[in-house]
């Protein structure tokens, strides 16, 4: 299975859906720094506003976390009218490919700003689409971060069309990163080794006060690994630490973090981000509904 990913960040969404990475497209400085320190051998297209699609190799899956500002209530919400609404350019790479699988991501606010935009214009295009909203709380993190999921699909494959027009509002997830047998699912990661980055600490019972956030925070480690400190120390000041936001967004390890960019890059690009376990429960509660 051939993947290609469109605003690919640190590839949170891409490693929900695993198979094998053909081609990105970034421009962030600080994400194609760590895509090519984690993708060594992956082409970057660059602006995706200046691919040329019949010249890209097809893919069985194309996924893509669009830019959110246009939509989200941290912004100014402009919809179409703001300058990082990319999502035409999306339609056009899907509409080029025809890829079997797009698989989007998207900030919540986008249900009530421009999803009906989107869906129009898979629908022109030929595709049909599930979509749902997930909370990273719903599979165990300690943090709610609610998302929208996209999956569109070619009608040609006699597929059911998408859940729009129901009135009905989009399902909410209540994924596990555990598979029926209770095995961990492909997508749960788990410390291996000893850490490499500076700024990992391993914890140790009692050496953090996690007060109420106690239960969760341990709920967590028992689904990826053990937390590092939340904060470090800089200038006499204690700081957030990033390598405990990478362990809350569900990240292996020196992902992110441990490859020389800035304390402010890398908790930006961990902000940005999907965490894959949300992403691969809500992919596969979506897929049932193309079943």
């Amino acid at each position: 299975m051939r993947v290609g990913s469109l605003f690919t960040g640190y590839g949170g969404l891409d490693m929900a859906v695993g198979g094998d990475l053909a081609w990105y497209s970034e421009i962030e400085p600080a994400a194609c720094q760590v895509l090519t320190h984690n993708h060594p051998d992956v082409p970057n297209l660059g602006d995706i506003t200046q691919v040329d699609w019949s010249q890209v190799e097809p893919v069985d899956i194309i996924t893509g976390g669009y830019p959110c500002q246009p939509f989200s209530s941290a912004g100014s919400r402009k919809g179409k009218n703001d300058e990082r609404h990319l999502w035409p350019y999306v339609r056009d790479a899907i509409y080029a490919l025809r890829p079997r699988y797009a698989i989007l991501e998207n900030v919540s606010g986008h249900l009530t700003l421009g999803l009906a935009d989107v869906l129009s214009d898979l629908a022109e295009i030929g595709f049909n689409a599930e979509w749902g909203t997930y909370r990273a709380s719903d599979i165990g993190a300690p943090h709610r971060r609610e998302r929208i999921f996209i999956i569109a699909h070619p009608d040609s494959q006699g597929l059911q069309g998408h859940n729009g027009g129901s009135g009905e509002a989009p399902a909410r997830g209540h994924g596990h990163p555990e598979q029926g047998n209770g095995t961990p699912a492909p997508n749960t990661y788990y410390a291996d080794g000893e850490s490499q980055n500076p700024r990992v600490r391993r914890v140790t019972a009692g050496h953090v006060d996690w007060g109420k956030y106690e239960p969760a925070i341990r709920r967590w480690e028992r689904l990826t690994r053990p937390a590092p400190d939340p904060t470090y120390q800089r200038a006499g000041r204690q700081r957030l630490n990033p390598a405990f936001v990478e362990w809350m967004m569900g990240l292996p390890e020196g992902h992110v973090t441990g490859h020389g960019l800035s304390t402010a890059k890398e908790q930006k690009m961990l902000g940005n981000g999907v965490v894959p376990q949300q992403a691969a429960a809500a992919i596969s509660q979506l897929m049932e509904r193309t079943a």
